[in-house]
């Protein structure tokens, strides 16, 4: 799911501002972005040492140039690339929705009419991707995106690139040897075939939840792939057949997408097809939901406060930015003034103006909203689970949870001893295996993992 931008990321790539991070893939990192029209955007930012790789810019020019003629629907569109800036960078169309990968691990198999679904849009995906010369070569369940009305292949474009690099070639293959062909394990040219193959293995794991390779070193996997027969326990008929076509060692025994697409029409359509909603599970359609709501929330433009009003900022430590938020006073609300008590009805009248401003400032106005709830929460400095926080120009302050500011929860805190060997170098290692974290802090001796509450 989106997260917020960390510290040291870019803010605007080409055209593109830049308002979250979606994640990791094979080229790089993935950032949410808008485009002048307002469009979201997935960019992908190639690695450094992608970035000075000759053989990488000449092949990847040479796909994105291909994979922009790419239609149809089941395709996220590549809308703009620059293999020439320094990072090189790809940007394609966002789609909504957890990867089928997340979706299995998460939630469970597909039941059969979802697979089918899945299926018959993929198989025209595929179809759309050869018409136009390419060939996916990394077709796996994190490269399907799972939308509302339908699957989305991503990252078409960008394997053929990744495996030009010897850098790269290596961790490709292992990366994804339960869904790669047996003609690609002797590093032989990868056809329209080979996607065929991936995508009977990307069946069989949507309905089973595992590879039909099974699991364990990269070379063992591949040696199945290559020489044993699928395992398709769990995978239902008739769908056990058509996939068992798709894993056949010959790539010339293999059916095209528009042969798998006319074989699947009819089971797609039966369960509501794969491009109207409802062909997912109500749980996967949910998380669809929330990664809709999550990714509006991050680019619902956020207005800068005036001048006037910015609270001043705070010397930092050069070391740990961050932590000045859970040290040192909260500032004082600008232009508070002490006024002399008078008992009068004047008094009462103006008192109840007093409430009223400051009930209006808390629920809009961010700055103050920030100041009244940290002197709620009595501006404590040590950590809490129960705490929240709120970034305020960098820095992180406490406020209350049920706080319109709260935008981070704390989930877990260590709390170090004085031994400084017991702490690890940097408070991110201590959230390593804490899900969904997007900010580490530490604060006096203890180290917390923050997730964003929206």
């Amino acid at each position: 799911m989106a997260g917020p931008l960390r510290e040291g990321d870019p803010t605007r790539v080409g055209p593109y501002r830049l308002y979250g991070r979606l994640g990791q893939g094979g080229m790089g990192q993935v950032f949410l972005g808008r485009s002048r029209g307002g469009h979201a955007v997935a960019v992908k930012i190639a690695r450094p040492e992608l970035a000075g790789d000759e053989q990488f810019r000449r092949c990847f020019r040479a796909e994105v140039a291909a994979a922009r003629k790419v239609g149809g629907f089941y395709t996220a569109h590549v809308v703009d690339a620059d293999p020439d800036a320094d990072p090189p960078w790809l940007a394609s169309a966002f789609i909504a929705g957890p990867s089928l990968h997340r979706a299995v691990v998460d939630h469970g198999p597909l039941p059969a009419e979802s697979v089918a679904a899945l299926g018959a849009g993929l198989a025209e995906g595929l179809a759309a991707v050869h018409m136009c010369g390419l060939v996916h070569r990394d077709l796996k369940p994190a490269n399907v995106i799972l939308a509302q009305d339908g699957p989305r292949l991503i990252d078409f474009g960008i394997a053929r690139a990744l495996d030009a690099t010897s850098y790269t070639h290596t961790a490709t293959v292992l990366g994804t040897a339960a869904f790669m062909s047996p003609e690609q394990a002797p590093a032989r040219p990868a056809g329209p075939e080979s996607d065929v193959f991936s995508l009977g293995c990307v069946l069989a794991f949507a309905a089973t939840g595992r590879s039909p390779f099974g699991e364990g070193p990269g070379y063992a996997v591949i040696y199945r792939v290559v020489h044993a027969e699928p395992d398709l326990t769990g995978v239902l008929r008739p769908l056990a057949a058509l996939v068992a076509d798709c894993l056949a060692k010959d790539p010339a025994a293999r059916p095209s997408p528009s042969q798998i697409l006319e074989e699947l029409t009819g089971s797609a359509a039966t369960a509501g097809n794969g491009g109207r909603p409802g062909w997912l599970p109500e749980a996967v359609t949910e998380v669809i939901t929330r990664h809709r709501t999550r990714v509006a929330t991050l680019l619902e433009p956020r207005p800068a406060p005036e001048a006037a009003n910015a609270r001043p900022a705070r010397e930092k430590e050069p070391a740990r930015p961050a932590q000045a938020g859970f040290r040192g006073s909260l500032p004082r609300l600008p232009g508070s003034t002490v006024v002399p008590k008078k008992r009068s009805w004047r008094s009462a009248a103006g008192l109840l103006a007093l409430v009223g401003a400051v009930a209006f400032l808390y629920v809009y106005p961010q700055p103050y909203s920030v100041w009244l709830s940290g002197l709620l929460s009595g501006g404590a400095s040590k950590v809490d689970l129960r705490d929240c926080a709120t970034d305020v120009g960098g820095d992180l302050a406490m406020v209350p949870c049920w706080s319109p500011a709260a935008e981070y929860k704390v989930t877990l805190i260590s709390n170090w001893a004085a031994a400084k060997e017991d702490r690890p170098h940097e408070p991110e290692e201590g959230c390593k295996n804490e899900e969904d974290w997007v900010r580490a802090i530490e604060a006096e001796n203890q180290m917390a993992c923050l997730v964003p509450l929206r």
